[in-house]
């Protein structure tokens, strides 16, 4: 059976949970279009990203790589449409390194556009009721570098396979903690309708 990788994010930072972990751990199973689907975690890591990624690709030989991530401040599921050959971290990662303007792959290419359909993806995010936008920057933290990490290897080794990157909100009860904290709002996303979303996608980006 053909399948399909769905990665997420433990906490990091502030955040004590991630939602995309949870979408995961939630797919991870499942069957969308005689795909199976495999949710995998991640640390917050540059290290392990690239120790571990490309060796998951290679033994699972997916059809579609979509990895997510945890956008705090964004009001809907946002699609990126780029990733950049850069690590530039604001604040450390899980391992404690925080690079600056440090090449993801010295030997790598500038940038890499998503190849999953980016704007149809969208716009069947939309006609389902879903938020839903386009994005031309995942950052240069974690995101990034695990979108440019998987396009750079599926792309080197000439491997038939789309590969992609969606950033969530945060879900109400971390919108709720952070008002309490701080008096600060944020938006926020339902588990129900980011899972939804994220299956959406995963159907919309198959060939």
């Amino acid at each position: 059976m053909n399948r399909v990788l769905v990665t997420g994010f433990g906490p990091y930072g502030k955040e004590k949970t991630n939602p995309t972990w949870e979408v995961a751990k939630l797919l991870d199973g499942k069957t969308i279009k005689d795909h199976k689907i495999r949710g995998v975690r991640f640390k917050v890591s540059a290290k392990e990203i690239s120790r571990k990624l490309p060796k998951l690709i290679d033994s699972l030989q997916p059809k579609l790589v979509l990895s997510l991530g945890l956008a705090p401040g964004r009001t809907d599921i946002t699609v990126e449409r780029v990733a950049i050959n850069v690590a530039d971290f604001s604040i450390p990662d899980a391992s404690g390194r925080k690079p600056v303007d440090a090449p993801i792959d010295p030997t790598g290419p500038a940038a890499y556009f998503a190849t999953i359909p980016v704007k149809k993806v969208v716009r069947a995010l939309l006609s389902e009721g879903i938020p839903a936008s386009v994005s031309n920057t995942a950052g240069t933290y974690l995101c990034n570098f695990i979108m440019y990490t998987s396009l750079n290897h599926l792309a080197g080794n000439a491997l038939n396979a789309r590969a992609g990157f969606i950033h969530v909100p945060n879900l109400p009860g971390q919108a709720a903690e952070k008002y309490l904290a701080n008096k600060t709002q944020s938006p926020s996303m339902s588990l129900e309708t980011m899972l939804r979303g994220i299956e959406i996608a995963i159907k919309t980006s198959l060939p």
